[in-house]
């Protein structure tokens, strides 16, 4: 624990603020005289706490405008996609697709570049943000036709390669905006990140995922929107619906570059208060780095710790400059050169080499380490029936019409969910809703499981079997409200043990482990889901034929499909699917890492902060 520092002016630098605001020192009062109006930086007495509404919440729309931008990609390459494959490719294709989403669960091996490397004059964030916008939009722009002649014909390798490059672009941005999102809001507030992330990423996923699957769907089309399809074809196909996003994406990426501002640290005194949007955006500049705006070339810099106190005493901890956001004129020895009070003078160059040396710092943290076995464990139990169960409904004759109704109708309750989620997660201990998520998914896992089982094949609309889509339904929105629970719940764990002083490295490096438990395990298990799974080849009159059933995992259509079986006048019969064997054995498996969880979560959150925290230039920073 931290000895309490004491102020330039006698006073204790963790002391309840008094109605009257402190003195300013020379240096401050000049940046405030020279503010231009609006800019946030008014005073205003120190025991006012922010309110996010009503002062905060332009960053607040800022942020789930970019987070939305990111869940975009996600939802046409984690969901759409997949459904779009199923009737033309095996599941060990599918599974190859699911490398498309590796970028997001490697970042951490560029986001220290991210953090570090900018042009002054356009902002730290905002220097990746609006490049790498423009290209996501010229690529949607571009290449949206041949993204559909690709998947048209069957080619698994041309659509995994455009794709990987937009996850990639995406991955990258999400860098930017989770150090952005770190010093937008106020300390009181700073949890409410995980909720705008939440908000935005469901926005652009369930767009992508939800929306498009419906509209793209011809019977859903011409049954519901005559209007705005032909006969035979949806609404909108994937080279349209990229094209959209093209054009909204070069939209929303001039209004960010017109109307936020990220000005250089070194050009402003103390960070202005989040009174107005472009007080919210020069934020993220100001907790950056201080440095002289030079002449636009790309920098090398670092937020790295100043050590105010007198020679001998430690530097500040890299969180105090949350504390000196919220009290702008205190001295400067109470916050950390991340934020721009002394200006380029405390400016210190940091080699791109000692930003990897820091992540590396803090993976060796115990407690880091322990919750990366969290991890990457936690979604084992439940990852083969959410990613199949959907594909096997359809194996099974589901009309697409029918479960694009589906989705369709789940769409509001998953924006509700995501928002009541939201509030669940900040109002108490974060792994508290976290396990209940946890177990609520473990159970629907095995009742989707069990569902799919007993579905009627054949039972393509919802008049057919209404109870059991009934079934469905309700389970595809508790676990969507489960999910959202679970991923704010983390959000907001991850925003209160990072280190602001890394800027976004820190939640990107947790971030990163998150999405592994996720993403490296699809390829395997629907790859094992095709090896598992028996087939059997059977003549005209019953008789087994040794010729061989390439089916390939397509379920009903792989019985007339084109292999050895077919051509010597067969017909390939299931004998096992591997779906159920396999979702049974992860079940299982979450039961064991449900008995380790409920040890290792409290330990977690009862760690204190420096633990989470690795010191500058030290080996390791223990608790």
């Amino acid at each position: 624990m931290s000895t309490p520092r004491r102020r330039r002016d006698g006073g204790d630098g963790d002391a309840e603020p008094s109605d009257v605001p402190p003195a300013r020192t020379p240096r401050q009062r000049a940046a405030a005289a020279a503010a231009p109006p609006g800019s946030g930086t008014v005073d205003r007495p120190a025991s006012r706490k922010p309110s996010l509404l009503r002062d905060e919440l332009p960053a607040v729309v800022l942020l789930v405008v970019l987070y939305m931008l990111q869940g975009v990609p996600l939802g046409l390459s984690m969901g759409s996609m997949p459904f779009l494959m199923q009737a033309k490719m095996s599941y060990t294709k599918i599974g190859i697709f699911s490398l498309a989403a590796y970028p997001y669960s490697f970042k951490l091996l560029w986001s220290p570049i991210v953090d570090s490397i900018y042009w002054p004059s356009v902002g730290r964030r905002r220097s990746w943000i609006l490049p790498l916008q423009t290209l996501s939009a010229l690529l949607m722009l571009l290449c949206g036709g041949w993204a559909e002649a690709q998947l048209n014909a069957g080619n698994a390798g041309g659509v995994t390669a455009l794709f990987f490059v937009f996850v990639l672009l995406a991955a990258t941005q999400d860098i930017a905006v989770d150090g952005w999102a770190l010093t937008l809001l106020s300390k009181q507030h700073v949890g409410y990140a995980a909720t705008c992330q939440t908000v935005g990423m469901n926005l652009g996923y369930f767009s992508s995922f939800t929306v498009f699957l419906a509209l793209n769907d011809a019977s859903f089309a011409n049954k519901y929107l005559p209007g705005l399809s032909s006969a035979g074809e949806g609404a909108i196909s994937l080279s349209g619906y990229l094209r959209f996003w093209g054009w909204a994406y070069l939209a929303i990426t001039v209004a960010v570059a017109l109307f936020t501002r990220e000005p250089s640290a070194g050009s402003s005194g103390a960070p202005p208060a989040n009174g107005t949007a472009a007080a919210a955006a020069s934020n993220g500049a100001a907790i950056a780095n201080g440095h002289k705006a030079g002449n636009g070339a790309a920098t090398l810099r670092r937020s790295a710790r100043v050590a105010a106190a007198p020679p001998g005493k430690p530097a500040p901890p890299a969180n105090d400059h949350h504390q000196q956001r919220q009290q702008p004129a205190a001295s400067d020895t109470s916050g950390s050169s991340c934020s721009s009070i002394g200006g380029a003078d405390q400016e210190e160059v940091l080699p791109l080499r000692e930003a990897y040396l820091q992540l590396w710092r803090v993976v060796r943290l115990p407690v880091v380490q322990l919750l990366a076995l969290v991890l990457v464990t936690a979604r084992l139990g439940m990852l083969t029936a959410e990613a199949a169960a959907p594909l096997k409904l359809l194996e099974k004759g589901v009309s697409k019409e029918a479960l694009a109704g589906l989705v369709l109708a789940e769409f509001p309750m998953e924006l509700l969910s995501a928002l009541v989620a939201g509030r669940w997660a900040a109002a108490s201990h974060p792994f508290d809703p976290w396990l209940t998520g946890y177990r609520t998914r473990l159970v629907l896992a095995a009742l989707s499981t069990y569902l799919v089982f007993r579905f009627p094949a054949g039972a393509a609309a919802l008049s057919d079997a209404p109870w059991h889509f009934a079934a469905v339904a309700l389970i595809g929105v508790v676990t969507s409200f489960t999910s959202t629970l679970m991923f704010t719940s983390l959000g907001s764990f991850f925003n209160k043990v990072s280190d602001p002083s890394m800027g976004g490295a820190y939640l990107t490096l947790l971030n990163t482990v998150a999405n592994l438990g996720v993403t490296l395990p699809k390829l395997f298990i629907f790859a094992a889901m095709d090896w598992l799974t028996r087939w059997d080849c059977a003549g005209a009159n019953g008789a087994a034929l040794s010729a061989a059933c390439s089916a390939g995992g397509r379920g009903a259509a792989a019985a007339d499909a084109a292999n050895a079986c077919t051509a010597a006048g067969g017909r390939c019969a299931m004998l096992r699917d591997g779906f159920y064997l396999l979702s049974g054995m992860g079940v299982c498996l979450g039961l064991g890492v449900l008995l380790m969880l409920q040890r290792v979560l409290p330990r977690l959150e009862a760690a204190p902060l420096s633990a989470w925290h690795a010191r500058f230039g030290s080996k390791q920073h223990l608790a």
